[in-house]
């Protein structure tokens, strides 16, 4: 049965006591919003239709041809090459929970690629205009640098409004009696440092600067919470405590994005 008007308010009267009361849960930061901007350079692979790829596997002399290109920019900070077999590593890492597609992707299946940072977002034309035509590469992903870096460990997403993954049970997303027990249960965590709870507005902003362009509609993104541990090793620990929770969509470690 639906919470009343009455039931709603007490609901979120507890919750802010929890908020005072065991755990601090503050509004994200103002800033630093980052200056940078991350870049990802896919190579092509055998039977790979995208952009000049013509159906061919990059060659040894390709891949370096754009490494080295990639090392003489100024523009580029940092660079690293990564594998198929740390590809699909890195894969299984973020998509624990999904077990019908990791079954069906094996390392093969995996792009190799270029990742690097750039040292301001106004760079991140020169690298598409330079990479999107070069032999070898199938495509050129851009971003405009991670708000959350540095500043949290681990992001837990709520269900929202007719999801139907993780506990969401595809009706009203996470209620206040679900972020109740969340915060009460962060404020048990030892190492737990600060949280933040982050509205729909707030992810609308966050996206629309990491993927440098407006979101469509700020208010279907979800709530979430942020949170920064006294040791990010324990920020696993920390996931598979929160992600069985009601109300919790998803929970997963906050990286740099590249």
């Amino acid at each position: 049965m639906a919470l009343g008007a009455t039931g709603a308010a007490a609901a979120e009267a507890e919750g802010r006591h929890v908020r005072q009361g065991l755990i601090q849960v503050s509004p994200p930061p103002a800033g630093p919003w980052p200056q940078d901007g991350v870049f990802d350079i896919y190579l092509c692979m055998n039977g790979d239709i995208l952009n000049n790829c013509r159906n061919r596997t990059i060659t040894p002399k390709q891949k370096r041809t754009i490494e080295a290109r990639l090392r003489a920019m100024p523009e580029v900070a940092e660079v690293r090459f990564e594998s198929q077999k740390k590809a699909y590593a890195n894969f299984r890492k973020q998509n624990p929970d999904n077990k019908a597609l990791l079954s069906a992707l094996q390392v093969d299946d995996m792009p190799e690629s270029f990742k690097g940072r750039l040292h301001r977002r106004a760079d991140i034309v020169p690298i598409r205009s330079t990479f999107e035509k070069m032999a070898g590469v199938s495509n050129v992903f851009t971003l405009g640098g991670s708000f959350w870096e540095g500043k949290a460990d681990v992001e837990i997403t709520l269900c929202g409004p007719g999801e139907a993954s993780g506990t969401c049970d595809g009706h009203d997303g996470a209620t206040p009696w679900d972020k109740e027990r969340i915060e009460a249960r962060l404020g048990t965590v030892e190492g737990v440092e600060k949280v933040y709870f982050e509205d729909s507005e707030h992810a609308a902003k966050v996206f629309s600067f990491w993927w440098m362009r407006k979101a469509s509609d700020p208010q279907g993104f979800p709530e979430s919470y942020y949170v920064k541990l006294a040791d990010p090793g324990d920020a696993q620990v920390l996931i598979d405590t929160v992600k069985v929770m009601s109300g919790v969509s998803s929970a997963r470690i906050v990286d740099d994005g590249w």
